[in-house]
């Protein structure tokens, strides 16, 4: 029974972590050619709402952070690609580890009846993965000599902390707000999810994230 119970939660685990993978790859790869700030401010509510679903299925925070973990192991096979530059695979691991992190902190917000307090957890994750990859990007450059754009001048990174933050962070809550009352999501929270599915998606995103278009 207890082999069971863990192979459903794996099986979930993977699923969520591969669909993560599978969006960085396309919906991820194709803002790239939008303006960075609308860029940005797009991706982290999708991955706000994959991780907040992962913790709602599995009532458990911890699988957030797997989730997260196999969302990157995904991206990290962009580092087989020899004609794409280390920094195009590193900076986005650090980004997706962050903001695994920064949800996985918030989550007794999230849980909270008070929208005031729900808001303030998403809008505190959203500008504080922002803020961590400020301060890899400092180190980085202490280390590198590289000057990352976000640093290059105090007007940069107020942009891509405050501004992207608190955009991306109300877009975030208003996908979670509109979605929550769907009885459809928590029908699909009690779903098992077939290894197999899990593992065709885990696929599936390894072949679009090596695949570059």
């Amino acid at each position: 029974m207890m082999k069971k119970i863990n192979l459903e939660k794996i099986s979930k685990i993977v699923f969520f972590g591969s669909l993560w993978g599978l969006i960085e790859a396309t919906i991820g790869y194709a803002l790239h050619v939008l303006p960075a700030l609308i860029a940005g401010s797009l991706i982290f509510p999708i991955v706000m709402f994959i991780l907040y679903r992962t913790y709602k299925s599995l009532s458990d925070r911890k699988a957030v952070l797997f989730v997260g973990l196999i969302a990157i192991m995904i991206k990290a096979t962009n580092l087989l690609l020899p004609f794409l530059p280390a920094p195009k695979t590193i900076n986005p691991m650090i980004s997706m580890a962050l903001q695994s992190l920064l949800v996985f902190l918030v989550i007794p917000l999230l849980d909270d009846q008070k929208l005031s307090i729900k808001s303030s957890g998403i809008i505190i994750a959203s500008i504080g993965w922002r803020l961590g990859m400020i301060g890899y990007y400092f180190y980085n450059n202490l280390t590198t000599g590289f000057l990352d754009f976000r640093i290059a001048s105090s007007e940069q990174g107020m942009s891509f902390v405050l501004y992207e933050g608190v955009v991306s962070g109300l877009l975030a809550l208003a996908l979670i707000l509109l979605t929550n009352p769907m009885k459809s999501l928590a029908r699909i929270d009690k779903i098992r999810i077939n290894p197999i599915v899990s593992t065709t998606l885990l696929v599936l995103a390894l072949i679009f994230t090596l695949v570059k278009f």
